[in-house]
């Protein structure tokens, strides 16, 4: 053995270098790791937590692949997505039995109602009432005063009364529900903050009990005009009638389809999610 301070040789028993001085420190003999036989060689450290790592990650791999293969999403048909609107109708959270009305400033009264003649767009929209029967045809007249406008007067028809009602004119008793269509495809939605299985679909509704003289086109027109919009969808005059389409999310709750209204009642239940993450 050599000296480190002057590279002069030593023997392996002495304490100090004879030709500088310096001490001599002794290397203590390897100390195999714990649990390690005589003749067993240790894994290197990094080869070691490569191989945990590989296998953590191969059992990851295989468990989202078994979830895959084991889980498929629920199945669902329109006939049970329409069941479950009529849940929430009845429940008293859907549309209910609410006729479907206007508002838009007139009191529909026994009143008559005086328009200006410059105002185009109230005498568009009386012009239509007038041709459902619900209004006299508007007659001209010079009100008092120097400053005073030509008006247009409209005369509230008997008609009237079966239709309007605190400042508000209607046309159906209510809604109903035609159909449920379009379904998407089934995944994972969160509604509240937790996951459902969850789906998308076209939920029709269409007047139930509509006023006779909405079969007219230019009052038809007036009307789906004024109406105004019901949860983002608004209502349409097509050939087949009154539609009013709206795109719609449903839920899975255990084993029954909700709409969003009725998940909040059940809010407090766990969903049970047979989706994979």
């Amino acid at each position: 053995m050599r000296c480190a301070a002057c590279s002069n040789e030593v023997p392996q028993t002495a304490c100090f270098c004879d030709a500088c001085g310096a001490a001599v420190y002794q290397q203590a003999p390897p100390v195999p790791p714990p649990g390690l036989a005589d003749g067993d060689a240790p894994v290197p450290r990094r080869r070691l937590w490569w191989w945990l790592g590989a296998s953590l990650a191969g059992m990851a791999v295989a468990g989202a692949a078994s979830g895959l293969m084991t889980s498929a999403p629920p199945q669902v048909s329109a006939n049970t997505l329409e069941d479950a609107v009529r849940t929430t109708v009845t429940q008293g959270d859907g549309p209910g039995r609410d006729p479907i009305c206007v508002a838009n400033g007139l009191a529909y009264d026994s009143q008559p109602v005086n328009v200006q003649l410059g105002n185009a767009g109230t005498l568009a929209w009386m012009d239509a009432l007038a041709a459902a029967g619900l209004y006299g045809p508007g007659e001209e007249a010079q009100p008092g005063g120097l400053l005073s406008q030509p008006i247009r007067t409209y005369s509230p028809r008997p008609a009237l009364a079966d239709w309007s009602g605190a400042r508000h004119l209607c046309v159906a008793r209510a809604v109903k529900l035609e159909a449920v269509r379009n379904l998407g495809t089934v995944q994972s939605m969160r509604f509240r903050g937790r996951a459902y299985p969850g789906v998308a679909a076209e939920v029709v509704w269409t007047l139930d009990g509509p006023a006779p003289w909405l079969g007219m086109p230019e009052v038809a027109a007036a009307f789906s005009a004024e109406l105004p919009s019901w949860r983002g969808a608004r209502w349409e005059v097509t050939p087949e009638g009154w539609r009013l389409v709206q795109r719609r999310n449903f839920f899975l709750s255990g084993t029954q389809w909700l709409t969003s209204e009725s998940l909040d009642r059940v809010a407090g239940v766990a969903p049970r999610s047979t989706l994979p993450p």
